[in-house]
C-alpha cells in the first residue's frame, strides 16, 4: 500500500498564469502516484465571493462583480490553455451554477449557510484549472470534490470534523486512485450528513491538508509558502527575523495559537497526534530545506514575536461577593461554546476575569448578555495582542512603550503578551 505525500498550495501560488506554471514545474520533479495535492482559491477570490455574497444577500445587483470575477479566471486560463480547450466551458459552467445559488432566495434564510454554499466556488474553480493544466503539460492526474471526502457537522463558517466517516471516506475514494494518479482536490470545504457544504473556517485548506494527511497515513504533508519557512517573526516587520530550521509540535502549536499566520491554528494537533512530519518551503525557492515540524522534544530559545489584531476584551467583575473564587469557567467556557468564540486569553484574581475573544458580529450588549446576572461587564474591540515568547529584557522593555495604551498584561517565565488599544492602521 502506497503512503501518500500532501502538498497544500495557496491562492498566492495560484495568483495568475506564470504562478501555476511555478507550481507545475515544482510538482513536475515530485511527482508520483501517491501525490494528494489541496489547493486554495486563487489570487484574492475568496475576498471577492465574500464580496457577492454580501451584495446578493442585502438584494443588490451583483452582476458586474460576478462578471470581473468571471473575466478573472477567464484571463488565467487563456494564459496557460489553447482557446478551444475543454476549461473554458468548465468554468462557465461553475460559474452559471454560481449564479444560480446567489440567486436564490431559499438559501438566504440563513445568512451564514448561505455564504457555506456558496464560498469553496473559488476552490472547486481554481483545481479544475490547475488539474486540467497538469494534464495538459504530462502530468496526468484525477480531480476529486472534497466535499465527498471531509464530513462534517452542520455548524456554519466553522464546521466540526467527523473523523471517522472522513477516514471512511478518504480510503475508499482515494486510495484505489492515489495507486494510479496522483488526485487534485481544494481545502477549505466539506459536507454535513444532510449534503449540504460546510466550510472548515477561514484559510482552513491548510487544516484539509492535514485531515487528508491523517486519513490517508500520509508520509508527510508541505504546506508550500511564499515565504523560506517558519520565521520567528513577520518579516515585513522584522527583516532580520529567523527562520527555524525544525520546530517542535508544541512550540508551532503555540505559535498558531497566539496568532501566527503561516499555518492555520488546528493543522497541527491531528499531524502531532498520529506523528506525521509537517514541512514549510516555499514555493519561489522549493529547493531551500524550509522548515519541518516535528516531534523534536525541547525546540531552541529564540525570542518569538506574534502580532495579532481583531480582538475583544470582555471585562468581568462578579457582583455578589459571597461567590468570590467561584468563578464559574464551566459557564464561561459553555457561552463561548455556544457563541462559537475562538477565546485567545483569561486573567483571573479573586473577584475580577476577564476574557480576550477574537473580533465577533455581535454587539457589545449581544456580548454582554449571557454575563449579566452574575458580573458587572465591560466591552472593549478592535484591540490587538503582542504575545513574545522567550522575551529578553530588552524585548519587554520595547514592547511595553509599543503598547502604551495597554488593557492587560499577562506574563510567565516563558511568555509575555499585552492586548492593548492602537491607533488605527
Amino acid at each position: 500500500m502506497i503512503q501518500p505525500l500532501v502538498y497544500k498550495f495557496g491562492g498566492a501560488s495560484i495568483k495568475d498564469a506564470a504562478a501555476i506554471k511555478n507550481i507545475a514545474q515544482l510538482v513536475k520533479k515530485r511527482w508520483s502516484s501517491g501525490m494528494v495535492l489541496v489547493v486554495s482559491a486563487a489570487g484574492k477570490t475568496t475576498d471577492r465571493l465574500e464580496q457577492l455574497i454580501e451584495l446578493s444577500f442585502q438584494g443588490k445587483r451583483f452582476d458586474t462583480e460576478l462578471i470581473e470575477l468571471l473575466d478573472y479566471h477567464e484571463d488565467l486560463c487563456r494564459g496557460l490553455f489553447p482557446t478551444d480547450h475543454a476549461i473554458f466551458s468548465r468554468v462557465d459552467n461553475h460559474f452559471a451554477q454560481l449564479r444560480r445559488l446567489l440567486e436564490s432566495d431559499i438559501l438566504k434564510e440563513e445568512e451564514a449557510f448561505f455564504y457555506d454554499q456558496i464560498i469553496g466556488y473559488g476552490e472547486l474553480i481554481s483545481t479544475r484549472i490547475l488539474q486540467e493544466y497538469l494534464c495538459e503539460t504530462g502530468s496526468h492526474c484525477l480531480w476529486q470534490d472534497a466535499r465527498e471526502l471531509v464530513r462534517t457537522d452542520s455548524t456554519t463558517k466553522m464546521a466540526r470534523v467527523d473523523w471517522a466517516l472522513t477516514m471512511q471516506h478518504c480510503r475508499r475514494a482515494l486510495i484505489p486512485k492515489l495507486e494510479k494518479f496522483p488526485v487534485v482536490t481544494q481545502g477549505f470545504i466539506g459536507t454535513d450528513l444532510l449534503g449540504n457544504t460546510t466550510t472548515l473556517g477561514r484559510e482552513g485548506s491548510d487544516f484539509t491538508a492535514a485531515i487528508l494527511g491523517v486519513s490517508l497515513g500520509a508520509a508527510s504533508v508541505t504546506i508550500w509558502k511564499d515565504v523560506a519557512g517558519i520565521l520567528n517573526g513577520d518579516p515585513d516587520l522584522f527583516p532580520d527575523a529567523v527562520k527555524f530550521e525544525y520546530l517542535d509540535f508544541e512550540e508551532a502549536a503555540e505559535m498558531t495559537y497566539y496568532g501566527a499566520k503561516v499555518i492555520h491554528p488546528k493543522t497541527i494537533k491531528p499531524l502531532a497526534k498520529h506523528n506525521i512530519p509537517l514541512y514549510v518551503k516555499s514555493f519561489v525557492n522549493p529547493d531551500a530545506a524550509g522548515t519541518i515540524i516535528g516531534s523534536f522534544g525541547q525546540a531552541p530559545r529564540i525570542p518569538i514575536t506574534i502580532f495579532k489584531d481583531h480582538l475583544t476584551l470582555i471585562d468581568l467583575r462578579i457582583r455578589d461577593l459571597s461567590m468570590v473564587g467561584g468563578f464559574h469557567f464551566e459557564f464561561i467556557y459553555e457561552v463561548a461554546k455556544k457563541a462559537n468564540w475562538r477565546i485567545q486569553l483569561i486573567q483571573a484574581t479573586a473577584a475580577h476575569l476577564r476574557l480576550v475573544i477574537q473580533d465577533m458580529p455581535s454587539t457589545a450588549e449581544q456580548l454582554a448578555r449571557p454575563f449579566r446576572d452574575v458580573f458587572h461587564v465591560k466591552i472593549k474591540t478592535h484591540l490587538k495582542m503582542i504575545t513574545v515568547k522567550n522575551p529578553t529584557d530588552a524585548e519587554i522593555k520595547h514592547y511595553r512603550q509599543v503598547a502604551e495604551t495597554c488593557q492587560l498584561e499577562q506574563k510567565s517565565p516563558e511568555l509575555i503578551q499585552w492586548v492593548y488599544e492602537a491607533e488605527d492602521d
